[in-house]
Formats: structure tokens, sequence, C-alpha cells
């Protein structure tokens, strides 16, 4: 055996370990006080079940998006591939500062497998990360702007929404319609790092004269966050069946539950954990309709322990997965494919 192989069965080893010790800690750090209330409520299991079924739909959706995006910028790749390095990501989002910290896990592994396109492949890691946060905003400045009547906290952060959504919206608009003539090849002047930031600008310019592409992003970013706020909806009913009046509507969630999750990718606790759940509990308590015997905490509790059972499932899906090279071996098969058609020509 060369000095510098390690035996074939030692990679896969220390990723179960790796995965394991990551699980372990979630759960570990998980705070004591929000399992014991979430232990001895009552339960509907069906309406949880749809709950977590609605949850991991919505993270399914988020890897397509990716995986378009990635087709867009001429990166193949399989759907049970961006589902693998994607489950990574979001496993590894719950131990990472804030809620997205794991991307840059996933933007590493995607890198990994890509050869000669690494930092197209970063680059769309961020940028599918940016299309998250602008479906997150736009999600809860439109759902705050139906309400009749907004706290003052809940009009200032309405306020926040709105100017978010409308920047985040310019921004993509100016690259859909003039990222053409943007001067990114100027970035190529800068000392030592021009390079790389050329590439990273001119991958940021896929959406130019693409409105179909800019269309997909948007639509299945707010099918994610509509999925994951209406889990939370799920949740109440599950949790609070036997009082259906305290069960706040899902235009409440709508309200309430986007703007906790925008905060919670803020890099202050890992995985957003305590912040998300304290802001859930805040931002119903400024719903005046609300009845202030139902608890978002014991809610936001439940979500969070769906988010774990996700991971779980993600780290059996990206264990028992075949890596493969993203991008080497589809264009190598799309090239031999073109020579062939070349020489039967000939």
């Amino acid at each position: 055996m060369h000095p510098n192989r390690l035996p074939a069965f030692l990679i896969p080893s220390l990723k179960i370990i790796a995965v394991a010790m990551v699980l372990g800690w979630i759960l570990y750090r998980f705070p004591e006080n929000h399992w014991r209330p979430l232990l001895s409520a009552s339960k509907d299991w069906r309406f949880l079940f749809l709950a977590l079924s609605t949850a991991l739909l919505a993270h399914l959706v988020s890897f397509w998006r990716w995986k378009i995006l990635l087709g867009a910028l001429g990166l193949p790749m399989r759907l049970i591939e961006a589902c693998r390095l994607g489950f990574l990501g979001s496993t590894l989002n719950m131990v990472s500062v804030g809620s997205v910290g794991g991307d840059v896990f996933k933007a590493v592994a995607a890198a990994r497998l890509a050869p000669g396109k690494r930092t197209e492949v970063v680059t769309s890691v961020l940028v599918d990360r940016a299309i998250g946060l602008l479906g997150l905003v736009l999600v809860a400045s439109f759902s705050l702007s139906l309400a009749t009547a907004l706290s003052p906290t809940m009009r200032w952060i309405w306020s926040a929404a709105l100017t978010l959504s409308a920047l985040g919206s310019l921004a993509l608009l100016l690259v859909l319609l003039f990222g053409r003539w943007l001067p990114t090849h100027r970035f190529q002047k800068l000392p030592w790092i021009g390079q790389i930031v050329f590439r990273v600008a001119n991958s940021c310019m896929v959406f130019y004269g693409r409105p179909w592409l800019v269309v997909q992003m948007i639509v299945t970013s707010l099918m994610v966050h509509s999925l994951l706020t209406t889990s939370c909806w799920l949740i109440s009913i599950a949790l609070y069946h036997s009082e259906p009046n305290l069960i706040p509507t899902l235009a409440q969630h709508f309200q309430a539950i986007p703007p906790a999750m925008a905060a919670a990718t803020l890099p202050i606790t890992p995985g957003g954990v305590g912040i998300q759940e304290l802001l859930i509990q805040t931002l119903f308590a400024e719903i005046p309709e609300v009845s202030s015997a139902f608890s978002g905490l014991v809610v936001a509790t439940t979500y969070r322990a769906i988010l774990v059972v996700i991971a779980l499932i993600g780290a059996v899906v990206y264990l028992t997965g075949n890596e493969r090279r993203l991008v080497a071996q589809d264009l190598s098969a799309t090239t031999n494919a073109a020579l062939g058609a070349k020489t039967n020509q000939e």
C-alpha cells in the first residue's frame, strides 16, 4: 500500500465519527428547559408528522434551487448529490455560529468535487444563500403588510423587511437588466485577489438576461420559507389540538415566524439556538389577537426538534451516498459526445 494512501474503510469511518459528534453536540447544546415543555405537552402525532414532512420538503426544494443555480453556471450536478451536500450544510448549520454557517462546509465539500471550478461553486453557495434570505424578507414584508394592526415593534420589523426586500430586489434587477455592462473586468487589476474576485463577480452575473432563472430562484425561495412557516403552524395545531381556540391563524404565524428566522441567521449563537426561539415567543406576544396562554416557545422548541430529526435524516443520506466529481466527469462525457458526433459527421 502506498504510504500516503489511506485504507479504503478509513474515510467513511471518519465521516461517521464526525457526523455522530456533530449530532451529539446538537443534542447536548439544546437547552434542557426547552425539552421539558415539549415532552410533557399533549400532542397530535399526525400533525407533527405533517410538520416534519413539510419542513423536509422545504429543505428538498432549497437543494433543488441550488442545483438549478449550479446548472446555470455551467456546473452540472445530480439531484441526489445536491441533496447530500445540502443536508451536510443543513446539519452543520445547527452547530456553526448563526443558522447559515454550515454553508461554508457545504461550499468546501462541493468545491472539492469540482476541480478547476471551485471559485464558481463557492460563489453559487453564497448566491443561493443570498436569494434564500431575499425570499425570507419578501415573505416577512408581504405577511406583515396584510396585518390590520401592528405594534410599534412589528411596524419597525415591517419597515426593515420592506427596506431589505427593496434593496435585494433592486440589486437582482440591476444584474438582470444591466449585468453585461457592469465593469467586472476591472477587478482583475486588484493585486493578489483580482482573478478570484473577477470570477466571483462574473458568477454573480449569471442572472443577466435570464428572467426565467430569476423567477425560478425567487419562487422556490418563497416556497421554502412558506413551507417552513406552515410547518410551525402544523406544530401549533399538534400541540394545542385540545384547545383549538388558542391556535394562532396561519396568517399570524406568517407575521411571527419569518422575521424570527431572519434574525436567527445572525452569527450570535450556534445554529441560532435560543435567538430564534426567543424571537418567536416575543413576536407572537406582539400580536394582540394571540392569546397569552399560547406558548410560542414550545412551538419553536418543537420546530427545533424537527430540525434535529431532519439533521439525522440528512446524516444518513450523506453517509450512504457516493461522492462524484461534479464537473470533471459530466463535462468529459459532454466533450466525448461532441467529439463522437463530429467524427460521425466527417
